[in-house]
């Protein structure tokens, strides 16, 4: 009895660990699938992504937004010019499974805000993109979005 429990244990231990681990990768070129329910969505991006970073190249209105991140949980700087103006940004990303969710903290003009993101690649491999932001043209309370997004 004792040795049947033993090895469950482990068998359980073993799946567990594995499933854990199971980390995808976003990397590629992305290209929104539909219409976005957030007029901020970018209709593009590119993703470079190893084991310890992950770069997001967004084609916006703007031109493109580089924004790197740590997959480490540590944070990194990412300033960000703006109409001639440069901002300071600090990005995190952590992992919640297979889950990755993002975070931005931009200070402009002595205004601060914050900005998350969770991606998660769907059963047909899209990418679904859910976030929460400032909502910046009325004050009011936080704007989400969720965009599905197919490589191409």
């Amino acid at each position: 009895m004792r040795r049947t429990s033993s090895l469950f244990i482990a068998v359980v231990l073993l799946v567990t660990g594995a499933a854990a681990q199971e980390k995808p990768s976003f990397s590629g070129t992305w290209k929104l699938a539909g219409d976005a329910s957030d007029p901020f969505t970018a209709p593009q991006m590119t993703v470079a992504q190893d084991t310890k970073t992950m770069t997001v190249t967004a084609s916006t209105q703007m031109g493109e937004i580089k924004t790197p991140y740590n997959l480490d949980g540590t944070e990194t700087r990412a300033p960000m010019d703006f109409n001639g103006t440069t901002f300071d940004r600090v990005t995190k990303a952590a992992w919640n499974g297979s889950k990755l969710m993002l975070t931005v903290k931009s200070e402009f003009n002595g205004q601060s805000f914050e900005t998350k993101a969770t991606w998660s690649l769907n059963a047909d491999g899209s990418l679904l993109v859910e976030t929460t932001r400032p909502d910046f043209q009325g004050g009011g309370t936080p704007v989400t979005g969720k965009a599905t997004y197919k490589k191409g």
